[in-house]
């Protein structure tokens, strides 16, 4: 009898190994019967490179000559043996490579940025170049390159374009957190750090951008490189620009997206740097976020929430890298002599995203509140200097989201959100703007002021 114990237990061990396999087995199966709906579901073709596995792109990067003969070149430069530099040449390969997984991308990240914007935001595209999108050659590398709003950006235009293409972003550090950083590695994004000066970083990361450029995975930039503290459109950055016009590739072509709401949702954070105050802790902003979600979810249960207004993205006509170029070749050209031709081409891509950054609701009020310029005023005063200029920007068909196409409409969308706020405060038919939020004004006003330049 003693003697059976032993071999119950081995028994009961080996029956659970065997479950545990045969369960293994069956998660395995489903998950990828459900990529495999999922994959027929969508109504485009992945590119092949986006699926790859991350050690099969990072084996294929460590053998790339070009990046070898750069590895060999900055430790000929710099005196560093060239075991050491590849050791940190595969942390960095670990750290850039996104991880693309169908299943959370298009069943969970599609249904969750679904459910996040339009609990929040009527989400519109209002306008878009559909006719000569859809002339772009089919093995061209194309960039959607844009304004830099809030850190929904990447939400909104993965969400608009979710039925279209897989587009990889490119993510600054702030997302290097848990779990953010496994999220946004397996949407197919890769992280970029920022004022990094170590060239063998750069190196890596050059390569990396131009193999995906090559091999067609659609690219998504913010040109200014990070978000605008003023409103306004920001200088851009020629980084990631000029690996990408430097690739490889049969056609580059760049697709301009303007993107504005009628509430950025850390407007205030953005507006408090710009003033020189010291930034909140990781603590206090996280008590400050804490008591806002439960003001929301409170004003929820009472039926008493309003959503933040609209979410609008503007799709422009596509720009060729051989236009903005003029056809000038930049691939040997040394940094000195390149520099000029880059920034003329980020100087054309930012003005054509200019061109399509939406003029929201609240945009209109604020730019007019601004142009008055008065700490008091008349609503009659104030929506006819709306009017008037709503009729002035639809005349010269400027970018203005035509809520339900009418003028009469806007107006009082973009005061509702504004006096909701607490950013004007309405009396007996008397506006009056809140001294404590009085640059919220400027900051929406700046967003649009280049159209009425």
């Amino acid at each position: 009898m003693l003697l059976s114990y032993p071999w119950m237990i081995f028994g009961a061990g080996l029956g659970l190994l065997l479950g545990l396999w045969l369960l293994r087995r069956w998660i395995r199966r489903r998950v990828y019967r459900a990529a495999v709906r999922t994959r027929r579901e969508l109504g485009f073709h992945l590119n092949p490179v986006t699926v790859t596995r991350k050690q099969k792109l990072k084996r294929e990067l460590v053998e790339d000559p070009r990046l070898q003969a750069l590895v060999r070149e900055e430790c000929s430069r710099t005196g560093v043996e060239e075991a050491q530099a590849w050791m940190r040449v595969t942390d960095y390969l670990d750290e850039i490579i996104p991880n693309f997984n169908l299943l959370t991308a298009y069943r969970f990240g599609k249904q969750a940025a679904s459910v996040l914007l339009r609990s929040f935001y009527r989400v519109r595209i209002g306008r878009s170049a559909e006719a000569q999108l859809n002339r772009i050659p089919r093995n061209a590398s194309v960039v959607y390159v844009m304004n830099h709003r809030s850190n929904a950006d990447y939400l909104l235009v993965a969400f608009l374009l979710a039925n279209r293409v897989a587009i990889s972003y490119a993510v600054g550090e702030w997302a290097r957190i848990w779990p953010l950083e496994r999220l946004f590695k397996s949407f197919g994004s890769f992280f970029v750090r920022r004022k990094f000066r170590d060239p063998l970083y750069h190196a890596v990361l050059e390569r990396y951008v131009q193999r995906a450029v090559e091999a067609g995975i659609t690219q998504g930039i913010f040109l200014e490189g990070g978000l605008s503290r003023d409103g306004a459109l920001q200088p851009p950055k020629l980084g990631l620009l000029d690996y990408m016009a430097r690739a490889n590739a049969k056609d580059l072509i760049f697709i301009p997206v303007g993107i504005n709401y009628d509430r950025v949702v850390e407007d205030s954070a953005l507006v408090r740097e710009l003033s020189g105050l010291p930034r909140r802790g990781l603590r206090a902003n996280f008590r400050r976020s804490a008591f806002w979600l439960s003001g929301l979810v409170f004003r929820g249960a009472l039926g008493r929430f309003y959503r933040f207004g609209y979410a609008i993205a503007n799709f422009g006509p596509p720009l060729s890298i051989n236009e903005l170029t003029s056809n000038a070749d930049i691939w040997d050209m040394p940094w000195e002599e390149r520099k000029p031709v880059m920034d003329g081409v980020a100087r054309q891509l930012l003005a054509a995203v200019g061109k399509e950054i939406p003029i929201t609701p609240v945009a209109m009020v604020a730019w007019c509140w601004t142009q008055l310029g008065c700490a008091h005023m008349d609503r009659l005063a104030l929506r006819q200097k709306a009017l008037e200029t709503m009729a002035w920007a639809a005349e010269r068909n400027l970018p203005l989201y035509m809520a339900r196409g009418n003028f009469q409409r806007i107006f009082e969308l973009g005061l509702r959100v504004l006096t909701l706020r607490g950013i004007l405060m309405e009396e007996a038919g008397t506006l009056r703007s809140n001294p404590a939020k009085a640059p919220l004004l400027d900051y929406y006003a700046n967003s649009i002021a280049h159209h009425f330049g």
